[in-house]
């Protein structure tokens, strides 16, 4: 090893810099006035000269210039291993020397067909190697290249208080680190800010010394590492049977639909899934936010169907990102009375278990929408992507000429995907170990632990509005709909609310205001159709509604109000009206008069 030489006050011109690092010269000057390195300018007659402090350069640019051997590991002396890459790329590196671009790329297509299939290459793979190259010779192209490159420019203890300022939560930049440690080194040691290492030294510094998941733990904080970095407790499902254990959640759905009044609107999902095999039991897509009624009512058509579970997992006080086509986002936290719902589901003999808010660790099923976006939402018409880097540019045409989906088409098609895609495509993870979830689920499911339709009635959805019961019962102007049972004959005046499924309201359950009680069951009495059907879904009472609603449109439209006449005006309109009728009955006086004098004369 040749002897150091002092770099501390060496400083490049801008020709010299730019063939050590390999860049133009405009790239440099560019890469200097951001900061990169350390610079000065000086003017000698019109003309301006940049000259760069070496060692604010990267560690191999000063180890070219001082013509230092830094890489200890020969070639002859590396592992086979290490060896096989270098002999892999040395061969495409003369071959390919002199081109770029459109010329790489199709030499290395070339290459790839004309060669066995570990020497196959890709484009960034031959940049990267050509640069590495570039700066360290065929020992570049070693796999373990560059570990034994010289230290840091930066002093420890200057590095020390950047570490303090830098490695904070709040994730303050760079930059401003770097200018709070460059005040403190001219307050306390008198440095020059000419010679004082550059802000891209300490941040090659940070990143040699520290992991990336150290600094992102610093910075962003314990729940931000965990969620990215942090080890998980892999899940025994041995000793858990499918149906014993279901666990709930929301997500919306990015694709645009137009809902019945010709807005744009993303569906909203809430779900209950089988824990073990993944499998979607209940689930309820709509067109509005999403509240803890969707979960019960979810809940009642996953129980009705496949019985009840013996534990559920809810995840309580999670605020959830509402997003809209004008980009806008808004903040929907969803709170599940805890006690209620324990008290709810106890009634069942189910215990209730409440996740942490954000955990994906705790709930797989958050995996489950992951599958629905690739499966489903980038194939359709209305896509909107998960956030506004993902937003395809078609999506405003595609709405603007009419061609996305109405809610309730995507709905059918949802649904389909649920039952025939997502919940029979195969997986060769560790539980399903190549089966579908229906494969898995129906193989464990032996016993159905059933409960009468009555006895889930709290789940069912509660209407937004309170009724008086009248002498006909109860009536749902919105839809349309009475609802009565006998009972009533003797509540007349009591204020009550109804719990119904909402894709059936032939039938509902009513509870008192004042303390929530449960009075009895009642059933829709509005002959319409729809009620010899099995289930009246409240889109079929709205369709009957609507009839009657546009034939009344149509006639309204013959008779619309387009001026408004004044009382002065309909006065003068009197008048003028009179007056004729005057002038007229004079005319006509006249005119018999001329009548009786021609008769007398004749």
């Amino acid at each position: 090893m040749k002897e150091n030489k002092d770099k501390t006050n060496i400083w490049l011109d801008i020709e010299k810099s730019a063939e050590i690092l390999g860049l133009s010269i405009q790239t440099l000057k560019k890469q200097c006035r951001r900061g990169y390195y350390t610079f000065k300018i000086i003017r000698r007659g019109k003309k301006t000269h940049y000259f760069l402090l070496l060692k604010s350069l990267p560690d191999f640019a000063q180890d070219k210039y001082l013509k230092e051997d830094v890489i200890n590991t020969k070639y002859s002396e590396a592992p086979d291993w290490a060896k096989a890459q270098a002999e892999k790329y040395l061969p495409i590196i003369n071959a390919s020397k002199g081109l770029r671009g459109e010329a790489l790329k199709d030499f290395i297509d070339k290459w790839n067909l004309e060669h066995e299939k570990w020497l196959n290459t890709s484009y960034s793979s031959v940049i990267k190697m050509r640069r590495r190259f570039f700066r360290y010779g065929l020992s570049g192209l070693l796999s373990q290249h560059g570990k034994h490159l010289s230290g840091s420019t930066v002093p420890d203890n200057l590095f020390e208080y950047f570490k303090n300022l830098y490695l904070v939560e709040g994730a303050p930049s760079i930059r401003t680190c770097w200018d709070l440690t460059l005040g403190y080194a001219i307050r306390m040691f008198d440095a020059k800010r000419e010679t004082f290492p550059s802000y891209m030294a300490f941040k090659r510094r940070l990143d040699k010394e520290i992991p990336k998941q150290s600094i992102y733990l610093a910075r962003m904080g314990e729940t931000a590492w965990n969620r990215k970095y942090g080890g998980y407790i892999e899940r025994d499902y041995s000793n858990i049977l499918c149906n014993e254990v279901w666990v709930s959640d929301h997500a919306q759905i990015d694709v645009a639909c137009f809902d019945s009044d010709n807005k744009v609107v993303f569906p909203w999902v809430t779900v209950w899934r089988d824990y073990k095999s993944g499998k979607w039991l209940g689930w309820i897509l709509q067109t509005g936010n999403p509240n803890s009624d969707y979960i019960f009512q979810s809940f009642y058509y996953a129980a009705e169907k496949y019985g009840l579970p013996k534990d559920v997992i809810i995840d309580n006080g999670k605020d959830y990102r509402s997003k809209d086509f004008a980009g806008g986002r808004r903040s929907i936290k969803i709170s599940t009375n805890k006690t209620k719902t324990q008290s709810m589901l106890a009634e069942l003999n189910i215990e209730v278990h409440f996740a942490l808010p954000y955990n994906a660790q705790t709930k797989p099923v958050e995996r489950d929408f992951l599958k629905i976006k690739e499966i489903l939402s980038k194939h359709f018409i209305g896509y909107r992507g998960g956030n506004v880097v993902e937003r395809p540019q078609k999506l405003a045409k595609e709405i603007k000429s009419g061609k996305i989906m109405k809610f309730e088409d995507f709905k059918l098609l949802f649904d389909k995907y649920i039952l025939d895609i997502l919940n029979k495509r195969p997986s060769q993870g560790k539980t399903l170990n190549g089966l579908c979830p229906d494969e898995l689920f129906y193989s464990e499911f032996k016993e159905k632990i059933t409960t009468t339709k009555d006895a889930l009635k709290l789940f069912c959805m509660r209407t937004s509005k309170d009724f008086t019961i009248r002498r006909n019962g109860i009536k749902d102007t919105t839809l349309g709909i009475t609802y009565w049972a006998d009972w009533m004959i003797s509540k007349m005046g009591l204020r009550v609310y109804l719990r119904r499924d909402i894709e059936d309201y032939k039938e509902a359950w009513a509870f008192r205001c004042d303390n929530d009680e449960f009075i009895g069951t009642v059933n829709a009495v509005k002959a319409v159709a729809a009620l010899h059907a099995n289930k009246v879904s409240k889109e079929e009472f709205k369709e009957a509604m609507s009839i009657k609603k546009r034939n009344s449109k149509v006639a309204k439209a013959y008779i619309k109000q387009t001026l408004t006449i004044s009382p002065e005006e309909q006065y003068e309109n009197y008048k003028a009206a009179y007056n004729s009728a005057k002038k007229i009955s004079m005319q006509m006086l006249k005119f018999q008069r001329l009548q009786i004098q021609i008769w007398i004369k004749q």
